[in-house]
């Protein structure tokens, strides 16, 4: 891609930028277990960092920044849900959220003691963002934290990330670091795993708490998969991430919708975006001109 179609692509994604809060629909909670805050940020730029990448072949089609060391935030439990599926034990092994599971921001909303199967802990951590359901995860290994946070590091020099790096399975550590580029293929190679393929394409999932009966409906934070406007995209692989300091983050896996022509299934890093809806318009229009440039 030459850079004419580059400066095009990032200008595209501008201008989304703009436009999006006219298509921002209202939502409702009475169904959301998993509440994080939104800030409110007055900057005009899409993203800090983004890469458009064929997700079969790694052809880059796109870079914008993609080598610039970024906070994954929550994307960094694609990696915690690849080093657990190495010591999963049943799918269906009732386990509970502790005390010593909470570490604050988006969370499962029970209480310390609430019982739910394996399955339950992985769609709340992949599909709704639940930081105390990751660190349950973590702890039904049976490892120390510490160790199981050495695996994923281990995991991610394995997979060739040089620029990866965690300090805890949550997300919710700014120091957790990556880059566009690594992200990339590091969501690219979790989005092929079906155990976590599944939560993160996942629009809804419903289960109940099994020592209260409580009835839980979580909603999947990526908006592409649910949002009016996106009816067109084809998701095979998504996850969403935010803190403070690096704003917010998104990894997508894209299937073109036009069977006309052969286009490529598109992974997409979108990270430092001013808002949700920015992110998601990113990645969107990001898509939309790759496709439309692919030779």
């Amino acid at each position: 891609m030459n850079m004419e179609v580059r400066r095009k692509l990032a200008g595209y994604a501008a201008i989304a930028i703009l436009l999006w809060p006219f298509a921002i629909q209202a939502q409702t909670t009475s169904t959301t277990e998993v509440v994080t805050p939104e800030p409110v940020s007055t900057s005009t730029k899409p993203y800090v960092s983004a890469i458009v990448m064929d997700a079969d072949t790694k052809k880059v089609l796109f870079e914008d920044n993609a080598d610039k060391v970024w906070s994954a935030a929550s994307l960094t439990k694609l990696m915690t849900a690849m080093v657990f599926l190495q010591y999963r034990p049943s799918w269906n092994k009732v386990v509970s959220i502790k005390s010593v599971d909470e570490v604050g921001g988006g969370r499962l909303r029970v209480n310390s003691g609430a019982t739910m199967s394996v399955k339950d802990l992985m769609y709340s951590a992949i599909s709704a963002s639940a930081n105390n359901a990751a660190m349950a995860l973590t702890r039904v290994t049976g490892l120390k934290r510490s160790t199981f946070v050495s695996y994923m590091n281990k995991k991610a020099l394995a997979l060739g990330l040089k620029k990866t790096h965690f300090v805890e399975p949550s997300g919710m550590d700014p120091k957790n670091v990556t880059t566009a580029r690594e992200m990339a293929m590091l969501a690219r190679t979790a989005f092929t795993i079906n155990d976590i393929r599944l939560p993160a394409t996942t629009a809804s999932y419903r289960f109940t708490i099994r020592n209260t009966k409580e009835i839980k409906t979580l909603k999947n934070t990526n908006d592409l998969l649910i949002a009016n406007e996106y009816e067109d995209v084809y998701v095979t692989g998504g996850k969403t991430g935010f803190l403070y300091e690096s704003m917010y983050n998104l990894a997508v896996r894209l299937k073109p919708t036009d069977t006309t022509k052969k286009l490529p299934n598109l992974m997409i890093v979108v990270f430092g975006a001013p808002s949700r809806a920015a992110s998601f318009a990113s990645a969107k229009t990001l898509a939309d001109q790759a496709w439309q440039e692919y030779r």
